[in-house]
C-alpha cells in the first residue's frame, strides 16, 4: 500500500510540475510535442547541494539541458550573482535575456552570459526553432490581420450593396413618376 501511494504522490507531483511549466523546457522552451515526449524533472538545487524535492525546487526540461546542467549549483567563490542559473519562475528572465530577430539569447547581464553559456541556449537546434517560432507570430500576426481587413471589407461591401439597392429603388420610382 505504502508504495502505491508513493507512486501516486510522484506521478501528481510529475504532472503539477509538468503543468507549472506549461509541458515546455524551463530552461529552453522546448515543448513536449516539438521533442515527442515528456520531459524530465530537475532539481534546481541539486539533491547534492541540499537541494529539496519541494515543487519550488523542481523544473521541468528537455534532456539535453538537464544533462548541461548537470548538479551545478554554484561555482566556488564565484559571486553568486554571475556565477548562477536563472531560476525560469523565480527571477525575472526578462531582466537578463532577450531574444533578437535571429532567434539568439542575448545576455543582458553577466548573470546571464552565465546562464546563456552553462546551458547552451545558443545551440543550433534552438535557434531554429525561435526563429520557426517567430515566423509563425509573424505569419499569425498578419492572418489576423487579413481576418480583420476581411470583415472591414465584407462590412464595405455590404454596406455597398444596401447603398445600390437604395439607389435602384430611388430610380425605379423616378421611372414609375
Amino acid at each position: 500500500m505504502f508504495l502505491l501511494r508513493f507512486f501516486v504522490n510522484e506521478q501528481e507531483r510529475r504532472q503539477s510540475v509538468r503543468c507549472a511549466y506549461d509541458y515546455r523546457c524551463g530552461y529552453c522552451g522546448v515543448r513536449e510535442e516539438e521533442t515527442g515526449s515528456k520531459l524530465e524533472i530537475d532539481h534546481f538545487q541539486s539533491r547534492s547541494a541540499g537541494g529539496s524535492d519541494d515543487l519550488d525546487n523542481l523544473v521541468y526540461c528537455c534532456p539535453t539541458c538537464n544533462r548541461l546542467k548537470g548538479d551545478f549549483w554554484l561555482l566556488g567563490n564565484l559571486p553568486v550573482t554571475h556565477a548562477r542559473l536563472l531560476h525560469p519562475k523565480r527571477d525575472d528572465l526578462s531582466a537578463h535575456l532577450r531574444e533578437d530577430v535571429e532567434g539568439r539569447l542575448v545576455a543582458l547581464t553577466e548573470t546571464g552570459t552565465f546562464h546563456i553559456e552553462r546551458l547552451r541556449l545558443n545551440r543550433p537546434p534552438l535557434i531554429a526553432l525561435r526563429r520557426s517560432r517567430q515566423q509563425r507570430a509573424t505569419l499569425w500576426q498578419e492572418l489576423k490581420l487579413a481576418q480583420e481587413e476581411q470583415a472591414q471589407l465584407q462590412e464595405r461591401i455590404a454596406s455597398l450593396e444596401r447603398s445600390l439597392e437604395e439607389t435602384r429603388a430611388q430610380l425605379a420610382r423616378l421611372l414609375n413618376r
